[in-house]
């Protein structure tokens, strides 16, 4: 499976050198093998383009995703991934089924976090693990309703709150930022700490904020980086 997704996914946003095979690949090492997790089954829940459906996959994973089919490209026809109503309905697998749930930037479309967190830890094996990564309303609080479709904000503390309060444990939840260069090297930690004393307007290079500039932008504007275990 990992050398037919470096065949069929070299190219484009799932190339091997870019942003969302970077994320995959730290989160495996840091929080997956070192708690002897080194393959499995996992859901990524709102899996969009598929990003990380490849990303883990190229970790040893089989993966499978939620979302809604027509948002997905022809290419992601090689995995499962099926639709569901993550307000009211049932997640379409069997309990106690995954070693791993990921979701990043989902969580804060849903109202009903309750009947989320509930649903994934039910089709989480035990002792498998969940990964959540939400923007951090702290940081964000300025620009989170700049996408009309945000319903929930979190803090840390209340992202924390609501993963204990529906049945996880071991629960770690820590700002994080998604630059790449921090992870490798974390004794330049110092430098977005810096950036984050810039004018908050610096984030972009443009008026219409299309063209961001990376490091000032994103050592701004954290995200919330949940683990936890069932």
């Amino acid at each position: 499976m990992n050398s037919y997704l470096s065949d069929i996914y070299a190219k484009d946003e799932y190339a091997e050198d870019l942003y969302p095979q970077k994320l995959c690949n730290f989160l495996y090492q840091k929080y997956l093998v070192s708690r002897g997790i080194e393959k499995g089954v996992l859901l990524d829940i709102g899996s969009g383009k598929g990003n990380q459906l490849v990303g883990f996959g190229r970790n040893n994973f089989e993966c499978f995703g939620i979302d809604k089919r027509e948002e997905c490209v022809d290419i992601l026809d090689s995995f499962d991934i099926r639709e569901c109503d993550l307000e009211s309905e049932k997640l379409p697998f069997d309990s106690n089924y995954f070693d791993v749930i990921f979701t990043k930037s989902v969580i804060e479309h849903v109202f009903n976090t309750e009947h989320f967190l509930k649903e994934a830890n039910r089709v989480l094996k035990p002792g498998g693990v969940l990964i959540v990564l939400t923007p951090d309303w702290k940081s964000q609080f300025r620009s989170f309703y700049d996408d009309y479709t945000h319903i929930k904000p979190f803090t840390k503390k209340g992202l924390r709150a609501a993963i204990s309060q529906n049945g996880f444990k071991e629960i770690y939840c820590d700002y994080f930022l998604k630059l790449p260069l921090i992870w490798k090297y974390p004794f330049l930690k110092f430098i977005p700490k810096i950036l984050e004393l810039l004018p908050y307007a610096w984030r972009f290079s443009d008026s219409e904020e299309k063209k961001s500039r990376v490091m000032i932008r994103f050592s701004q504007e954290k995200m919330l980086l949940a683990i936890a275990t069932k």
